[in-house]
């Protein structure tokens, strides 16, 4: 897990990013909502593979679908492009479970795993992450969100996949921030934030549910986060939150054998 066997160079938006080199997120999945006649589908979140069989996501992905209605789009890169280096694959959900805890309106417990209608063949571009060995705060860690977001608040949704990367905040800054932007958040330890005090840099509209990923020690790409939240995209003081994985680990090995 957490190894990409294609290439690791960026080329040269999330917000303030760039186009990820083609593979170099293998475990990048677009969660998508079929269409009222279920022949397409459109791109509504994030998410990432955690085995053959299953995905996690954000609740509030998922938890207004009928497990019907999600598609779970793996080994994509460029939605503008149906040929690619490699094409990737699309599978139906056959089970969803978001988090018993998950709350609407604070977007606590905001984590949920979907199961493939068929297990994933494992390739090049397509490959699972790993999950974090540690409850490790990661203060001060280097992390990067990917996803197929806004590139600018309200603004245009790029085609190919976005990275960028954002330093870990403990949650006591992370509240100091928000409290710097005149917002008073409640940032309890499910909680990961990640961002600039500056902003410039960040997660938006589309990129919920998708990973703030971690390079361990031993090379291995580990899942700290998923987006969950934000406040504008980008904006001074307002960090992005994700939830904070580690925290979670026990609740995805149980319930995504």
């Amino acid at each position: 897990c957490g190894v990409s066997s294609l290439s690791t160079r960026s080329e040269t938006r999330i917000v303030g990013g760039k186009n990820a080199a083609f593979g170099r997120w293998p475990w990048q999945v677009s969660v998508r909502r079929t269409s009222f006649f279920g022949f397409s589908s459109t791109h509504r979140c994030g998410g990432a593979v955690l085995n053959k069989n299953w995905v996690t996501t954000a609740g509030h992905c998922v938890d207004d679908l009928l497990t019907s209605q999600i598609r779970i789009r793996v080994g994509e890169y460029d939605f503008s492009h149906v040929h690619e280096q490699f094409s990737y694959v699309e599978r139906g959900a056959s089970k969803k479970i978001v988090h018993p805890k998950y709350n609407f309106f604070t977007y606590e417990y905001d984590l949920a795993l979907v199961r493939l209608e068929s297990p994933l063949d494992f390739d090049l571009h397509i490959s699972p992450i790993c999950l974090p060995a540690t409850d490790d705060l990661l203060i001060g860690e280097n992390a990067t969100v990917t996803g197929w977001g806004r590139l600018s608040e309200g603004g245009t949704l790029p085609t190919v996949l976005q990275e960028v990367t954002v330093p870990i905040v403990s949650n006591d800054r992370c509240k100091t921030m928000f409290l710097r932007a005149g917002r008073h958040e409640f940032i309890p330890e499910i909680f990961l934030c990640a961002g600039h005090d500056t902003g410039g840099q960040d997660s938006c509209q589309g990129d919920s549910g998708g990973p703030l990923q971690v390079k361990a020690r031993d090379g291995h790409y580990f899942l700290a986060g998923i987006i969950s939240w934000g406040v504008g995209c980008a904006e001074a003081n307002l960090p992005g939150v994700c939830t904070r994985i580690s925290k979670f680990v026990p609740w995805i090995l149980e319930n995504s054998i």
